[in-house]
């Protein structure tokens, strides 16, 4: 099909590039590009983000015509700092095609994305990339990927020779090879040294793809191996299916396998199917650019797409005009009138519509699986630089949450920061530097604070006054209170022991007011008073300089003065963790996290070869953590965290926070 003609649904593979960062799924897609004859000089399409420097940060779109069809592909970037884009574009996909690099391996990123993807049933298939170099080794990748997926990962193809050496792709299905030499290809008979090898490989295949067949099954178990067209026939259906999910190789630096991925993406991988006659589209990646504005890309799910189409957003039930469509490749984008069920295109200027949003022209069942996005558990507190970058600071952090949907930003009411969490420093780093480029805002990182409390060590008595009689209309409140420590997480409880009316009904809730805000605002250290028991149980008024304001001031210093004699306990939040590592590895995190003041509550298996390690650890212990176990575990670790309570500091730890922390928060 040439480049200007229409585009089918039956004619549209949809290719989702998954991996670690490093595997070559950007050289691929380029590679990819080239083979078709589209796309600019090799290096510039995918990766066109000032930030990315040869690692992609973001989700890029191309698209390349192949014989009778068209390939959209999406470039998801492979680094766990970036992983915010690859989730969301699953749902825009019919196939993941995950890069794994023959040199070193499978990585920790791929069991990550793997599980995702088996959780929305998106079927996979895999291509051991860098063959090419020395380091290379194609069994041994084999043998690891069916340690990690089983036998339902069969290889398909298979390298004549790795490294210098690496010169075709042997087809194991047909008993052939390719070669590849500028661009052009020849087909071969098995080369004999590769031959036994090859069979041994080629027996695998036909397992897994009988296995997806119960009548080819028992067939094969009875002796009678299937012919290829029939064996070709099961393997569409066994990849569409996840019945099992073939392994291809090749080197898009080399140019070696390219041409043959996109053959096999053509013919054995699944086309898209239009979910209805009525347009609905799927937000699968939002950008925003400085000059153009916000720019949705779409997955079309059903009916055709027209340009000044009017769909409604299913979210907020906004209706909005879809004015220009164009397709992307890259940052370069092509003007289009329409887009067919189950082909990309993208659209801009569209306000309140964001990564994940479905749009529909009238009320239809639509079925999206979106895998969910790992939590980010990396928090840095920022500080605008100037008066003018604080006027634009949230407009800036809200676009930028649209392009990126796992940052999160808060302004915490305890320490009154405003808190960015990522998934690491380097997230961290791209965002602000996004920030400045696309928004102009500077903005400065500062120390996160804790959000410590304190409670009364015990009970005490404290006594109010607030009088002042000299000229004018004065001020008269007198509050008596007795004050005792609750257990933690019981709050505040006040308790209004009043008699004989010496503090007027009316002005009660203002002594409670005034407790209340001496609790919040901290007594001493100013942290943030908790779990406390107040009974008001005396005091005086004045017939005409009582009033609520007066009394509010009685309260608070009979609450502050109270606190003086009873003593304060700094508490400090603890965060239930769950840390998933290889088994080997349970014990260094174990000890890592009791090094950390932490108290382990038990560890289980989770998964074949891992292992999950729960503990409790205090929060000021775990603010780097998410990058520190990356190092530990060499990227293999994963940890989630959640507030569970405040509890008692030990009192060496308790006077080294208050000391460097005696600034108020």
């Amino acid at each position: 099909m040439a480049a200007t003609q229409e585009r089918s649904t039956s004619g549209v593979r949809n290719v989702l590039l998954l991996g670690h960062s490093g595997t070559g799924k950007t050289a691929l897609a380029e590679a990819l590009l080239a083979a078709a004859g589209v796309g600019g000089a090799r290096g510039q399409t995918m990766d066109f983000e000032p930030e990315e420097q040869g690692h992609s940060l973001s989700l890029a779109v191309a698209s390349l015509p192949w014989r009778d069809a068209w390939i959209n592909v999406l470039d998801a970037p492979g680094g766990v700092e970036a992983f915010a884009d690859a989730y969301p574009a699953m749902a825009a996909a019919e196939v993941a095609v995950f890069v794994v690099d023959a040199s070193v391996g499978v990585q920790a990123q791929h069991d990550q994305l793997w599980a995702a993807c088996d959780a929305i049933g998106l079927p996979r298939v895999v291509f051991l990339s860098h063959l090419d170099r020395s380091n290379a080794s194609y069994q041994r990748s084999i043998d690891a990927l069916q340690a990690r997926c089983g036998k339902l990962l069969a290889p398909v193809h298979m390298p004549m020779g790795v490294g210098p050496e690496f010169a075709g792709v042997i087809d194991l299905l047909h008993r052939n090879a390719t070669t590849e030499v500028d661009g052009r290809r020849a087909t071969i008979d098995l080369p004999q040294e590769r031959r036994e090898q090859a069979l041994r490989n080629r027996e695998t295949l036909v397992e897994a793809i009988v296995e997806s067949d119960d009548a080819l099954l028992e067939r094969y178990l009875d002796g009678d191996e299937p012919g290829i067209e029939e064996l070709a026939e099961a393997f569409a259906h066994g990849i569409a299916t996840c019945g099992f999910f073939p392994v291809l190789c090749g080197s898009g630096a080399a140019n070696l396998g390219v041409r043959l991925l996109a053959d096999f993406i053509v013919d054995e991988c699944p086309a898209p199917v239009s979910q209805g006659d009525s347009a609905a589209v799927y937000v699968a990646k939002t950008l925003s650019d400085p000059y153009v504005g916000r720019i949705n890309v779409l997955r079309v799910l059903a009916g055709d797409l027209h340009a000044d189409d009017t769909l409604v957003v299913r979210r907020t039930g906004d209706r909005v005009r879809l004015r220009h469509l164009f397709r992307l490749s890259g940052k370069e984008q092509t003007a289009i009138t329409h887009c067919a069920a189950g082909d990309l295109c993208a659209v801009g200027k569209l306000e309140d519509v964001v990564t994940g949003d479905v749009l529909v022209a009238q009320e239809t069942e639509i079925a999206v699986k979106i895998a969910p996005l790992p939590e980010p558990f990396h928090r840095v507190a920022l500080e605008p630089a100037s008066a003018g970058d604080e006027d634009k600071l949230s407009t800036a952090l809200a676009r930028l949450r649209e392009e990126d949907p796992s940052l999160r930003t808060v302004q915490d009411p305890e320490t009154h920061q405003l808190v960015l969490t990522a998934y690491g420093a380097r997230h961290v780093d791209v965002t602000l530097a996004r920030l400045q480029r696309k928004f102009g805002v500077s903005v400065n990182q500062v120390p996160l604070r804790i959000a410590y409390r304190e409670t009364l060590r015990g009970p005490a008595t404290g006594i109010g006054r607030h009088v002042k009689q000299s000229g004018g209309h004065g001020q008269y409140g007198v509050a008596h209170i007795e004050v005792e420590p609750l257990a933690r997480g019981e709050g505040f409880v006040f308790s209004d022991e009043i008699v004989g009316g010496v503090i007027p009904r009316q002005l009660i809730p203002s002594v409670e007011k005034g407790i209340r805000q001496a609790m919040t605002q901290g007594v001493g250290s100013l942290y943030q008073v908790v779990d406390v028991k107040v009974r008001l149980v005396d005091g005086k008024h004045h017939s005409v300089d009582s009033s609520d304001m007066a009394f509010q001031v009685a309260g608070s210093l009979a609450f502050r003065a109270a606190a003086e004699q009873a003593g304060l306990l700094l508490l400090e939040p603890v965060m239930v963790v769950e840390v998933t590592v290889p088994d080997a590895l349970t014990g260094d995190v174990m000890g890592d996290l009791s090094a950390r003041r932490g108290r382990i509550q038990g560890s289980e298996q989770t998964a074949p070869g891992r292992a999950s390690v729960y503990a409790m650890v205090p929060e000021a212990e775990l603010l780097t953590y998410s990058a520190e176990l990356r190092s530990l575990s060499s990227g293999s670790g994963t940890v989630t965290m959640r507030y569970d309570h405040h509890d008692e500091v030990p009192d060496n730890v308790a006077r080294r926070v208050l000391q460097s922390n005696a600034q108020p928060v």
